[in-house]
């Protein structure tokens, strides 16, 4: 395959070294390099993958001479191989994404095809490194969220899924499959994953399609357009009490549609607010896919919101919001360690005592910390208290403190497997 202008092509050998002469701490400033190595996120001289995964690699190399060593990035400019190309191939920016026309692969991507075993390799400048790339098999494949229908003039971005053999934890292929609608004259429109539904026919069926081509591996899911019956609102803080003043309720919003037995459709960015009770400046408003993240900034009036979702004419209210100046007693989380296998997600939970004697769900406003981001990362703000792995193994510790000055806060341990022991 003839490979893109915009692309370098990996040099030979000789012309490597001549390349480098160009290049910030190459041998033009009388530094020349002396040895190579393949790193990944994962660490080691290997990586445990599944079969039709992308791993992206990276070719180091240490310069000497002048100076002090260094090391740098010669992905690039070196020439990657596999010794199986029937488990995996390695871009040379030669391989294109699958149903992005134009791209390709960066250098140094791995792209596995089949369960087994494959050597990686990086040339540059005479140099030779290797990194070992082993796979298992993938399961069924899966398109979420398991919707059957969507709303008319509504959007909705889906994923691709599956898990291993060896492993429960879903496995996100969603940035390695090609997207499809198959069906000719279907009500929607579609960029990568995400699909815009027009505004009829409804009850118009049609197929969406996620493929690995690479891998020869592909799922359909047929959906059609239909109407909604009500918006429905569902909150994370208990009713008929305060909200205090610097903490949050997570309101979901889903529209229903006529047919009850249809999944709802998360419509949390699609539908519009009014204030219809309240001032504007004493509250803020965050939102995500699937709901909206309200925090009442000033102990005045109580506000009132309407979610509309336009095109589907319908509406709904929320509940009245009022705001008190309550005082953090205690704070307590919902477990003090997990064990988590890679990729795996815990969603923890911040709860404080206040001054009402009330306690409360908080964890969208205390500080989330993990001391080791290598092995578990933690977010924060609408996301928080998420707390991922990612690491094959190893342990950290993810810090949790209230956001006064109250000193509170609490710890959770953090260990991480590449699979669990039975």
């Amino acid at each position: 395959m003839k490979r893109p202008a915009t692309r370098t092509a990996a040099a030979p050998a000789g012309a490597a070294l001549l390349a480098l002469a160009a290049c910030s701490g190459g041998v033009g400033d009388g530094r020349a390099p002396v040895k190579i190595q393949i790193t990944s996120a994962y660490g080691g001289d290997s990586v445990e993958s599944y079969e039709c995964a992308a791993v992206q690699l990276a070719a180091l190399a240490t310069f000497s001479g002048e100076g002090d060593d260094t090391l740098e990035s010669v992905s690039e400019r070196s020439t990657w191989s596999s010794n199986d190309t029937g488990v995996a191939i390695v871009s040379n920016g030669d391989i294109p994404i699958p149903g992005a026309t134009g791209l390709y692969y960066a250098q140094g991507t791995v792209i596995v095809l089949r369960p087994g075993s494959a050597t990686i390799t990086a040339d540059y400048a005479g140099l030779r490194a290797q990194y070992g790339v082993s796979a298992t098999s993938i399961g069924e494949l899966r398109i979420t969220p398991e919707l059957t229908r969507m709303a008319p003039q509504t959007s909705q971005t889906f994923k691709l899924e599956t898990t291993t053999l060896e492993s429960s934890v879903p496995v996100d292929l969603t940035s390695v499959a090609s997207w499809q609608v198959l069906t000719t004259g279907a009500p929607v429109t579609r960029s990568g994953s995400a699909l815009q539904a027009l505004t009829g026919p409804v009850n118009s069926r049609f197929l969406l399609e996620a493929a690995l081509p690479l891998c020869g591996r592909s799922v359909r899911r047929e959906l059609q357009l239909s109407n909604l019956r009500e918006l429905q609102l569902a909150y994370e803080q208990a009713a008929d009490t305060f909200l205090p003043l610097g903490y949050s309720d997570y309101v979901r919003i889903s529209g229903l549609f006529e047919d009850s037995s249809a999944p709802p459709q998360e419509l949390g960015l699609q539908v519009t607010r009014d204030l219809i009770e309240g001032d504007e400046s004493t509250f803020s408003e965050t939102a995500d896919s699937a709901g909206r993240l309200i925090q009442p900034l000033a102990a005045k009036k109580p506000f009132r919101f309407r979610y509309e979702l336009e095109s589907a004419g319908l509406s709904v209210d929320t509940r009245l919001i009022e705001a008190r100046d309550l005082n953090l007693m205690s704070l307590r989380l919902s477990t003090d360690k997990a064990q988590l296998e890679l990729r795996e997600t815990l969603q923890a939970q911040a709860y404080g005592l206040f001054s009402d004697g009330i306690e409360r769900p908080i964890r969208h406003n205390v500080t989330w910390t993990s001391r080791n981001t290598s092995v578990a990362t933690v977010g924060a703000g609408i996301e928080g208290g998420e707390i991922t792995a990612t690491s094959l193994e190893g342990d950290t510790v993810v810090d949790v403190s209230a956001n006064d000055l109250s000193g509170l806060g609490g710890e959770i341990s953090i260990h991480t497997y590449r699979k669990k022991p039975e």
